[in-house]
This record gives C-alpha cells, sequence and structure tokens, in this order.
C-alpha cells in the first residue's frame, strides 16, 4: 500500500478563495481567523502571521481601505471606469494600445490576448490582436520593441468616431477580463465634472502616497485602492490613472511605481533621461526684483547637537554657493576642501504635522527630501547657481545642509524671517550664536589652571568619559596626533 499527503494550498490561494464569496468590506481580523481556521499555524502569534499574509496579497488579490478594512481587488475593480483620449492617427489604423492603458487595470500577468470587449448593449465587439514592432532608444542602443494593440477599426467606424473624442472604458469583469466599450463625443464631454473628477483622483493616490512609509508606491497597489476609495467609481469616469499623475504634476510614474515628481531621479532613471535627451535639472526659476532684494533669515544648526547654532541672513539674489560658503566659516569648517550638500525638507501630508497622539505622546514631523544640489569648495557644482528666491520658501521651512560626504556633518536650517535689506549692511553674514559652553583643558586643569579648551584630541580619547581638550598650547605636545577643533 502506498500512502500521499493531501497537497496543503498555498495561503494566497486560501485567500483568494475566502474572498470569493465576500459581496464587500471586511475586516482584516476577520479574514485572519477564517485563513487560520483553514491553514493553522504553529507560529508564536499566529493570527499576526495570518496578518502578514494578507499584507502580501496587498496588490494581488485584495486592498486595503483603511488599516483594519479590506476589499478583494474583484470587487475594488467592479463597474471601475476610465477614458482614453484619441487622435486621428489612431481613428485612422483603428489601433488602440492595449500594453500602455490595461495593465494596472487587469489580474497581474493577464494575457493581453484574452481581453473582451463588449458594446453598450453588452454584445461582443469584433477585434483582432495587432502586434507592432517599432525601433525605439533604450538603455541597450536602439531596439526592435513589440508593442500589442487592439484593432477597432470597425467598430470606431461603426460609432462614427472623431479624432477628439474620448473611449470610455468600464470594467464588467476584472477576473475575466470583460470589459465594455463605448463612445463620448466630443460635444458632451463636461469639462468642469472631468477636471472635478481627475483632481479626486490625482488627490487619493497623493494622500495615499503621503502615508506612505517609503517615498514611493507601486502602482499594482495604488490604483485599485484608488477605485476602492473613489466615490461613484461607477459614474462619470476620470482619465487613465497615467494621464491624472502627469496632468497633476505633483506625482511621476515609471509604469510600475509613483512617487514625488519633486524627489528626483534613480541612477537608472537619469541614464534614460540623458538617452532621451530630457534635462537633467530643472531651468532657473523667474525672480522679481523684490524677491532678489529680499533677506532670508534661518537658523541653522547642528543636526546632532542641535544646542549649537547660528543665525544667518542670505538675500534672495544670492545662491546656494553663497550659502555653502557662509555656513562653512560660521561652523569653522574648511572652507577649501570637500563638498557640500542641500535638500529641502517637506512636511509629509497629516502625519508630517507635530502634534499629539490618541496615548498623549508627542507626534513627530515626517519629512521627505528633496535634493537640490551639492556645491564644491570654490563654488561650482549643480546647485551652485541655484539663488535663494528660487527655492520658494516659506517662514517656517526647513533646509537640510550636510559638510563632508564621507564625515556627513549635517545640519538643519529653519526659515525664521523674510525681511527687507538694511542700509549699509552687507549680506550674506552671521548675525548671531548660542551661548558658548566651554569645556577646559584637561593638562592645564591637572596644573590648578582652568583655561578653554579649543580642541580635542581624537588618538587620545578612550570614551565620552575619557575626552582629552586641549587649549592651544598644549595642543602642541600632540601635534602628531589626530586633533579636531572644538565648536562653541
Amino acid at each position: 500500500m502506498s500512502s500521499s499527503k493531501e497537497k496543503v494550498p498555498a495561503y494566497e490561494e486560501v485567500i483568494a478563495d475566502l474572498l470569493r464569496s465576500t459581496t464587500g468590506p471586511v475586516s482584516a481580523k476577520e479574514l485572519a481567523e477564517k485563513l487560520l481556521a483553514v491553514r493553522p499555524s504553529q507560529a508564536r502569534n499566529p493570527l499576526q502571521a495570518m496578518r502578514q499574509h494578507i499584507r502580501q496579497a496587498n496588490g494581488r488579490l485584495l486592498v486595503f481601505l483603511d488599516a483594519d478594512t479590506v476589499l478583494s481587488l474583484r470587487l475594488a475593480f467592479q463597474g471601475a471606469r476610465f477614458r482614453l483620449p484619441l487622435d486621428r492617427e489612431m481613428i485612422n489604423k483603428g489601433l488602440v494600445n492595449i500594453v500602455d492603458s490595461l495593465p494596472y487595470y487587469l489580474p497581474l500577468n493577464f494575457p493581453l490576448e484574452q481581453v473582451r470587449f463588449v458594446d453598450s448593449a453588452g454584445k461582443p465587439v469584433a477585434f483582432q490582436i495587432k502586434p507592432v514592432s517599432q525601433q525605439v532608444n533604450t538603455l541597450f542602443g536602439h531596439q526592435d520593441i513589440t508593442t500589442l494593440y487592439a484593432n477597432l477599426s470597425d467598430w470606431l467606424r461603426a460609432q462614427k468616431v472623431n479624432a477628439k473624442d474620448h473611449l470610455l472604458i468600464t470594467i464588467l469583469d476584472w477576473e475575466q477580463g470583460v470589459m465594455q466599450l463605448a463612445r463620448e463625443p466630443f460635444g458632451q464631454r463636461n469639462q468642469g465634472l472631468l477636471a472635478q473628477r481627475n483632481r479626486l483622483m490625482a488627490d487619493l493616490f497623493f494622500d495615499l502616497l503621503e502615508s506612505a512609509v517609503d517615498e514611493d508606491i507601486y502602482a499594482h497597489v495604488a490604483v485599485p485602492t484608488i477605485y476602492a476609495r473613489l466615490p461613484d467609481k461607477s459614474g462619470y469616469p476620470p482619465g487613465h490613472w497615467m494621464i491624472v499623475l502627469e496632468e497633476d504634476g505633483r506625482m511621476i510614474s515609471d509604469g510600475w511605481r509613483i512617487h514625488y515628481s519633486d524627489g528626483g531621479f534613480s541612477p537608472l532613471e537619469q541614464l534614460a533621461r540623458e538617452i532621451a535627451g530630457e534635462p537633467q535639472h530643472p531651468a532657473a526659476r523667474p525672480v522679481s526684483k523684490e524677491q532678489r532684494e529680499q533677506v532670508y533669515r534661518f537658523k541653522a544648526a547642528l543636526a546632532y547637537r542641535p544646542n549649537l547654532w547660528r543665525e544667518i541672513e542670505v538675500q534672495g539674489k544670492q545662491t546656494l554657493a553663497d550659502l555653502d560658503l557662509l555656513l562653512r566659516e560660521a561652523f569653522n569648517h574648511d572652507v577649501f576642501d570637500h563638498l557640500g550638500g542641500f535638500w529641502k525638507l517637506i512636511p509629509r501630508g497629516i502625519q508630517g504635522k507635530p502634534g499629539v497622539t490618541k496615548r498623549g505622546a508627542a507626534r513627530q514631523a515626517r519629512y521627505r527630501e528633496v535634493k537640490l544640489g551639492h556645491v564644491e569648495p570654490m563654488g561650482g557644482g549643480e546647485g551652485a547657481r541655484i539663488r535663494i528666491a528660487e527655492l520658494e520658501l516659506a517662514i517656517g521651512d526647513r533646509l537640510k545642509y550636510v559638510y563632508d560626504f564621507g564625515d556627513w556633518i549635517e545640519h538643519h536650517l529653519t526659515l525664521e524671517a523674510i525681511e527687507t535689506p538694511q542700509a549699509s549692511v552687507k549680506y550674506p553674514r552671521e548675525v548671531a550664536r548660542n551661548q558658548p559652553e566651554y569645556v577646559y583643558c584637561v593638562e592645564c586643569q591637572k596644573k590648578g589652571k582652568q583655561k578653554v579648551a579649543k580642541w580635542i584630541c581624537l588618538e587620545c580619547t578612550t570614551g565620552p568619559d575619557h575626552e582629552i581638550m586641549l587649549c592651544e598650547k598644549c595642543a602642541d605636545r600632540h601635534e602628531e596626533h589626530y586633533l579636531e577643533e572644538i565648536l562653541y
């Protein structure tokens, strides 16, 4: 006799099976309990382990409406609508690019050849899948790329579609890839309502990005989440999600992830932009005469020693190179060596605002860092020519400055005031600094003297309780050691 073990279903299979019977949102806790009943766990916290499997299914089988409620993708997309603009070339050829337009509106890895279209009466729309090859410029040189198009020429002709019309698409069966097609004539378009729907969708995307742990979100999770949260998703259709993001301007997508449009580009994206001939850095923003003359007063402090600060002033017409030099001088950094770099710190959404949690604890502000550019010691670098007024700062805004990318000496700058310049004052300048908290030379103290230390001998220092602080004279006896100047 031979015995065989019954195959244990994968967690994803069980979750999919459990979701098939749902007709609306379900509690994540309830789903975890049902999952645990089918797949018992030996984990220390079995229910928590099941919730982790549910989180891993986010964007594949379900989406989270909030931290405690999930909705199956089948229901999230049921009746969801979007629109595609048409142009004269598309109509003349009868071809609609389904590679660019349909992914993320279908299950992951859904075969596009199996997509089915029906008309407003539910009757099948006859079409053929047509592969079209074209040569494109990629990171790896010129390559032939094959794109799948749906040849809808007969249907477009029967509908008398014109170049300014829109193609409206409604998802009837997400799992089977069944979509309904309709024509919206240009003359019947409600431009105001369309702008409102697009803005609502963009705001939902932006809120999702703002609340994310990282500074990007994945499209296969974001798109169904937005439709699950979109009021009246079966109503007047917004634009295709990528078109909505492009028109909004706050976000950008590379086709698989979404991030802040001012957040810079990865090395791969920078290379792609260079190949495409796109600008690597934004052009200088126009600055008025009044903005050029305004004086920006910052309080700059060391990130690891916030009680060590300087108040500095710089005019709007002056540059990050001017600000870099001023900070080097104010904090006794070498003006002839090492790079400096600037970032703009932007609060992220509601969670980015300081406040109090439900338990009464202080809530820390969350910031994202927008790179402004680096500055070379003698004034060169990608950020050197950026004028302060171009940063479009308001009182309370913050910058991050790093001196020496090796040692990474980080400073935080907070804009305290924007004022008119004073007569006969030369900017930039330092206007105030913290009250010094002096430490004294350990060698002089042994002799009963008290002399302010200027250097710390890092080679002789063995820890926080044994720091060798030295005055100028005593430091001469450590001239072959590595000395670091003490900042006050």
